[in-house]
Parts: C-alpha cells; sequence; structure tokens
C-alpha cells in the first residue's frame, strides 16, 4: 500500500513538473515571439531617426553605451545622446538589427544579443558600422523594454 501511494505521488510529481516545463515554455514562446517585435519597432523608430521614441524603448533609468565607451543614463540623456546622432553622423543611416540569442534570466528579464549593421550613403562599401549590440531586456506592465544597451563593433 505504501508502495502504490509513494508510486502514485511520484507520478504526479513527475508531470506536474512536465506541465510545468510546458506552461513555462509556451510563456517562453510567447515572450520570444514579443522581444522579436519588440526588436523590429526599436529599428523602424531608429531608422526614423525619432529620437524621443528610441528613448521610449529605455526604462526610465536605461543605460546606453557606444562603443567609444561612452555612457548615456536615463531618458533625458538618451533622448539627448539620440537626437545629437540622428542630426549628424547618422542623419542618412539605417540600422538592421537581427536577433542571435534570447536568454531569460527570470521570467520578466532576458538578455539579447543583435547582429547590428549600420549603413550610411557615404560610407565606404556603404556599411558605417557593424558588431553585436548586447541588451538587456526587462518586461514592465507586460512590455519589453531596454534596461542596458551595449554596442560593440567589428
Amino acid at each position: 500500500m505504501l508502495f502504490k501511494a509513494s508510486l502514485a505521488a511520484l507520478v504526479v510529481l513527475v508531470f506536474s513538473g512536465v506541465g510545468a516545463q510546458a506552461q513555462m515554455a509556451s510563456g517562453h514562446d510567447a515572450d520570444t515571439a514579443a522581444i522579436k517585435q519588440f526588436v523590429a519597432g526599436f529599428a523602424d523608430t531608429w531608422n526614423n531617426h525619432d529620437a524621443r521614441g528610441v528613448a521610449a524603448h529605455y526604462v526610465e533609468d536605461g543605460d546606453f553605451t557606444s562603443i567609444k565607451g561612452e555612457p548615456s543614463h536615463g531618458r533625458k540623456e538618451l533622448e539627448d545622446h539620440y537626437t545629437t546622432i540622428f542630426s549628424t553622423f547618422l542623419k542618412n543611416a539605417h540600422t538592421t538589427d537581427t536577433v542571435k540569442t534570447i536568454r531569460f534570466l527570470g521570467p520578466d528579464l532576458a538578455s539579447v544579443d543583435l547582429d547590428w549593421l549600420v549603413n550610411e550613403p557615404s560610407a565606404p562599401g556603404g556599411v558605417l558600422r557593424k558588431g553585436l549590440l548586447t541588451w538587456v531586456l526587462t518586461k514592465r506592465n507586460g512590455q519589453w523594454m531596454i534596461l542596458v544597451y551595449h554596442e560593440f563593433s567589428f
């Protein structure tokens, strides 16, 4: 009798774990799709050279570090940064950001690596920059947002 009860408990535990994993995978599938959509929306806003719109993709106290190691912190600094680059050397630029990997660090936290290509008509071969973007995203009120953004050029 004790063996049957233990076996039944084990079966319940195994199947509840499988169900929880399936729910987590399903949640990750939805979040993966939402993150990819977020990345596309960010690139569209960037390609429209909308500094305020790009800054709105960050949390209020978000951080950005350029390839030169120059930091921007908070939406005001971020908007100022994007206003400057969109009115100077990136005024004719176009970005293409392609998700390479998404790693969920928790239910509301993800690390995202993106292939990054910035085209600019006057650059040699039309390519101004290419490299890797590393983002840490957080989900706030059901929406993914940039917490930390680092760019690497190579």
